[in-house]
């Protein structure tokens, strides 16, 4: 990703941590805006749904959603297309 940006490894976390972050911070906040947004769309599976958000094991995605957001991801998805 810093080659990406065009940045060394260590120039990259440099930045990162100038604004409070880390990689490992950036990553999972991405992934977490990224499992949000696609639970919206019930086309969707939450197997697709951990693929696409890099979890190799489908089972290890709703254990870091519940972290992250204190539920799980059917719940989640439950809740949010609620008329």
């Amino acid at each position: 990703m810093a080659r990406d940006l065009g940045f060394s490894a260590r120039s990259f976390q440099r930045r990162l941590s100038e604004h409070g972050m880390s990689y490992y911070a950036l990553t999972e906040e991405t992934c977490r805006e990224l499992a949000e947004g696609l639970l919206r769309d019930e086309r969707h599976s939450l197997a697709k749904i951990a693929f696409l958000t890099g979890f190799s094991e489908q089972s290890a995605f709703p254990r870091a959603f519940k972290r992250w957001m204190g539920t799980t991801p059917a719940s989640y998805r439950k809740d949010r297309l609620l008329p």
